[in-house]
């Protein structure tokens, strides 16, 4: 059976007012306009920043309906309720223009079957670990079960040898919980076999580390992550882990490839190296193989990750995944000849910092 898989990081899709922005509220400057009433100037800027939202989550659903994906994997999404504000208020319109021009002249009931390519009839937020309550996310035209393993800490690979030195300087302890956010386990039927996700969104590289090495301070923490990944797939299907039907797929918030380049990538060896997962971005030409682009040092990298197991890699050898970024903005600089969606800017508005990426593969029975 075919299905399309898909992840997208769609930064900060929040129900609450964000309070970014201190500079520019000391100087009370909006648009070319100074504000000496601050009373005056927050309420404009309230204004200002839900007409700007707007325009960013009519891209980012623009972007997500192009995935046409049957699962989409997210990260950064506040909760269930701005999940379903986004999909009600601008995935759904779009998804509802597809499904009129592809049912145009059916009957009721063939408009009925078809309805189920179109729309994500099960939409899912688990409150994960993170302090800003960003968490991982699931949209389905499948009925699915979901497992979290958010709860999980450190002495779950107690038996593994960490680099306790580095942990202990940045704050981790043995009692801890591992994920930053959660590893959501999505089980799907398929009817004759089950195909099993893992939606991931690991520990960023922020600074305020190590005198501003954020990513030599935070590789363990990416590192243990993917261990506990690696170890909740290899417990679930024992000495079948090559041979079942699972992928991961999220941010894992460190490179394999920058600038095309194969990056050499220490925290994420649990699941890049030894044949225990393939990355499917390997599949495409080297100067395609990114889903994030970092302005400061003018690179094009990945960031957001398909894994299939062994056994799907080898059933699907020739699918190609497909990185969407007509959603990008101008500033980037390999995407000077793409077109792009109506009112994307230089810098924004934008569908997200990050591209989302899909794959259509084939579960074997």
């Amino acid at each position: 059976m075919n299905i399309r898989i898909a992840t997208f990081n769609v930064e900060n899709l929040f129900s609450r007012f964000d309070f970014s922005g201190r500079a520019q509220r000391e100087r009370r400057l909006l648009g070319g306009y100074d504000f000496e009433n601050p009373a005056q100037f927050e309420l404009a800027r309230m204004v200002f920043t839900a007409v700007h939202a707007d325009d960013i989550r009519q891209l980012t659903a623009l972007a997500l309906a192009e995935t046409n994906a049957d699962i989409v994997c997210l990260q950064e999404v506040d909760n269930e309720d701005s999940l379903g504000v986004f999909y009600d208020n601008y995935l759904k319109p779009v998804l509802h223009q597809q499904f009129g021009a592809a049912s145009k002249g059916l009957t009721f009931e063939e408009k009925q079957a078809v309805s189920t390519r179109f729309f994500y009839d099960w939409r899912h937020v688990l409150t994960g670990n993170d302090r800003r309550g960003i968490d991982v996310a699931l949209l389905s035209r499948r009925e699915v079960t979901l497992r979290s393993h958010a709860g999980l800490t450190y002495d779950f690979l107690s038996d593994l040898n960490l680099d306790w030195r580095a942990l202990t300087a940045v704050g981790e302890k043995p009692e801890k919980r591992i994920f930053r956010r959660d590893c959501l386990e999505v089980n799907v039927d398929l009817g004759t076999t089950v195909m099993t996700i893992f939606v991931c969104h690991f520990k960023s590289k922020q600074t305020g580390y190590l005198g501003g090495d954020s990513v030599a301070a935070t590789n363990p923490i990416r590192h243990a992550e993917a261990l506990a990944v690696r170890r909740i797939i290899e417990q679930k299907f024992g000495d079948r882990t090559a041979a079942a039907h699972w992928a991961i797929c999220g941010d894992f918030n460190d490179f394999a490839y920058a600038d095309g380049k194969a990056v050499a990538c220490p925290a994420l060896a649990p699941l890049l190296e030894g044949g225990f997962a393939v990355n499917v971005i390997d599949r495409l030409p080297a100067d395609e193989r990114w889903t994030h682009y970092h302005p400061n040092s003018d690179e094009h990298v990945q960031l957001d990750y398909i894994l299939l197991s062994p056994a799907l890699a080898a059933a699907n050898a020739e699918a190609v995944p497909e990185v969407i970024r007509r959603g990008q903005p101008w500033r980037v600089p390999k995407l000077a000849d793409t077109p792009r969606y109506p009112r994307v800017g230089w810098h924004r508005p934008k569908a997200s910092d990050h591209c989302p990426m899909v794959i259509e593969i084939d579960i074997p029975d």
